[in-house]
């Protein structure tokens, strides 16, 4: 089996998101976790979704897509509130290499996304993913406690109903929903209720942490290297200290701890 190749960062909720503050945090995200880890003799591939509407058959997936091509120096914070204004309910931004062509480079690049789903008639998603090869396969320490800082940063702007960071390469769906056969829609408009699963960093909203008996019994009982408070009712639990050493054992209590909120 491939070793897993993604880091995966995902917040869900169902509230209303403030515009202006998340422009400034998808700011953050590009200038301050993305871009050091591109070089800076490449060019960013951007795409954008525009013209998004949701329908029965194709709820979440946008019919295509308008190609954006910007230097880094486009990413600005009136170009993401520009973003955000323009595209109500849906924004996606995709950093590939580029060859000497210009052209996205398929076999042997890297790549890193940014994805936004924000319709009022479904949950809304945060979601950012980066190759593990923009790490050079290894991830420092320092650089996993900013994807963390930003993590809980976004989790209390979007009032996070849940969320997760791991290490992995199952796609679209967690590896927990893959192992019980739960879909992907489902998951999502549970969010608020039921936990999409086990990860190296766990983020518990108000009605899991109520149905794991309160803040104080979840950040005296959780099995996990670090509980952290972070205020409304949330819960961040950080599974081990390192993102890609996580043993199967430490894996599982967790998961038995979560059982109560998961499918």
């Amino acid at each position: 089996m491939s070793p897993p190749h993604v880091v995966r960062l995902e917040l869900d909720t169902f509230s209303g998101v403030d515009r202006p503050a998340l422009a400034r945090w998808f700011e953050a995200l590009f200038t301050d976790l993305l871009v050091p880890l591109c070089p800076a003799s490449l060019q960013e591939l951007v795409s954008v979704a525009r013209g998004y509407r949701p329908s029965d058959t194709t709820p979440w997936g946008p019919p295509g897509y308008a190609r954006l091509l910007l230097s880094s120096g486009d990413f600005t914070l009136p170009s993401w509130q520009a973003a955000l204004t323009e595209l109500p309910s849906f924004l996606r931004v995709q950093l590939v290499q580029l060859d000497s062509q210009g052209l996205p480079l398929v076999d042997g690049g890297w790549c890193a996304e940014i994805l936004l789903k924000d319709d009022p008639a479904f949950p809304h998603q945060v979601v950012v993913t980066a190759s593990r090869s923009l790490f050079g396969g290894w991830i420092s320490h320092a650089v996993q406690q900013e994807w963390l800082t930003m993590f809980r940063s976004g989790a209390s702007l979007v009032r996070a109903s849940g969320g997760w960071i791991t290490l992995d390469h199952v796609g679209v769906r967690t590896a927990h929903e893959v192992a019980v056969g739960v879909g992907l829609d489902e998951s999502l408009f549970m969010a608020a209720e039921l936990a999409r699963g086990a990860h190296w960093a766990t983020l518990l909203g108000p009605r899991q942490v109520a149905a794991l008996g309160g803040v104080q019994q979840v950040c005296a009982t959780a099995p996990c290297y670090s509980v952290e408070d972070l205020g409304g009712g949330r819960i961040l639990l950080q599974l081990t200290e390192h993102l890609d050493e996580v043993p199967p054992d430490a894996l599982q209590k967790l998961t038995e701890f979560l059982g109560p909120v998961l499918h």
